[in-house]
């Protein structure tokens, strides 16, 4: 049956490249200054743009099918938000929501998502979109893959007591070693005109993007991986970074002294991931297959159980203003925890795992921070050649950690307000919707 599944792919696979017309839009997605800042637990307002944000469209046409994906420079997407852009596509050009997939590229120094930039947000994702629609041209498409260890840390580590702490601090002289591994594939899609031409290059990397800190917009590194790959294939070609599953993974490394933070760390992470995709620039796979397709599911996840007595603290730890300057405390996150599961009345939450495809390339949209050993085993299992696992795809439910970090406790867990058990079930979905649509 498998093997079955493959063949049929493969037919799909093999439809002519000449057919694949590819088209690239971008809009500023910059808010006002004095906006609150999103990404901590204490409060933030802007009062400078470093770099602006934006919306970054790429639309895959095969002459029968078109799928649509937006990356935002932003902590993450509102669910109505994206609603509304998939309204406005499909009302334009007839594609159907599950053919659009618009993620968060997690940078933490962009605005707090109210309902009022989220309005907005839609119509410049819709505006990205309709740029894409106009620049639509012939194209050729490549894909690979490198590797880049030196930059992202599993950010769990096991200490001398037995616990499992989340970012325990520099040079903390009790931490024993990390409680898991990275995913250091860079995964690369890029695409030439006619003229071969540079048209895009497309980046998915695991590893979080709260680099910069302070109070000024940015799009924290992916904004000098742009400015690094522009110089390389010049400034007309649109570079979209996308985040992998990196809920565990950041880049700080608690073996050297902190702060490891501001703006010359975000260059110097952006040029070495710059780096890693030239290499694969060297090594690019001209793809013969263009056919696009997608599918979509919606599955309820249960919520973690409260107990009327963690309510009444947790009412009480909020009642309190945050301690200044300090971006958490575990008894403040698991206090935001339990009323947001409180004030879900018991409803589940819904989430929504996506798959689109050109060819032999998957993208699967996670509406989470899914925990890296998550996405290694999604792209494991996929019978795609290349897979690019996309989080915070669609809406941000929260963290999805594996069923083993829940045992351990820390941030990520003290956090979700999930079962343990649904990041497991997300990354099944995720497989058998890839398998579902390779058999397609």
């Amino acid at each position: 049956m498998k093997r079955a599944c493959l063949l049929l792919a493969g037919l799909v696979w093999l439809l002519p490249a000449s057919d694949l017309k590819i088209g690239v839009g971008a809009a500023v997605i910059t808010p006002f200054l004095d906006t609150r800042m999103a990404g901590y637990y204490y409060p933030r307002t802007a009062d400078g743009v470093h770099d602006d944000l934006h919306a970054k469209a790429l639309v895959f046409d095969d002459g029968q099918d078109q799928i649509v994906l937006v990356a935002c420079d932003a902590v993450s997407v509102r669910r109505d938000a994206v609603e509304e852009a998939r309204r406005r596509i499909q009302k334009k050009w007839g594609i159907p929501p599950s053919h659009v997939l618009i993620s968060a590229t997690h940078s933490h120094t962009g605005p707090v998502l109210t309902e009022e930039y989220g309005k907005s947000l839609s119509q410049w994702i819709a505006d990205s979109v309709m740029t894409a629609q106009g620049r639509k041209q012939t194209a050729t498409l490549f894909a690979a893959t490198e590797q880049e260890a030196s930059l992202p840390h599993y950010r769990r580590y096991f200490m001398k007591d037995g616990s499992v702490r989340t970012n325990p601090g520099f040079l903390n002289p009790d931490v024993v070693k990390p409680a898991g591994e990275i995913d250091p594939t860079v995964g690369v899609l890029y695409a030439e005109d006619a003229l071969h031409q540079p048209v895009l290059t497309w980046v998915n990397y695991a590893m979080h993007q709260d680099t910069v800190g302070g109070t000024w917009i940015s799009a924290d590194y992916a904004h000098f991986l742009a400015q690094f790959l522009g110089k390389i294939k010049g400034p007309e070609m649109l570079t979209v970074f996308t985040i992998g599953t990196a809920g565990n993974i950041n880049h700080w490394d608690v073996r050297r002294p902190g702060p490891q933070r501001g703006f010359e760390t975000a260059r110097r992470l952006g040029e070495v991931l710059g780096s890693a995709v030239a290499k694969a620039y060297t090594h690019l796979e001209p793809l013969s297959s263009v056919g696009v397709r997608a599918v979509s599911e919606a599955i309820d996840l249960p919520l973690a159980k409260v107990t009327p007595e963690e309510i009444e603290q947790a009412r009480k730890i909020l009642a309190q203003p945050p301690p200044p300057n300090v971006d958490f405390t575990i008894e403040r996150v698991h206090a935001s925890k339990v009323m947001r599961v409180q004030n879900r009345k018991g409803q589940p939450i819904r989430a929504e795992v996506q798959t689109l495809a050109v060819g032999p390339v998957a993208f699967v949209g996670i509406p989470g921070e899914l925990f890296v050993e998550l996405g290694r085993r999604i792209r494991s299992q996929s019978p795609f050649p290349y897979t690019f696992v996309v989080e915070l795809a669609n809406d941000s439910i929260g963290y999805l950690p594996t069923r083993q970090a829940f045992q351990q406790g820390s941030y990520e867990p003290a956090s979700s307000p999930l079962e343990p058990g649904a990041g497991e079930k997300i990354a099944d979905t995720a497989i058998g919707l890839l398998k579902r649509l390779a058999a397609r």
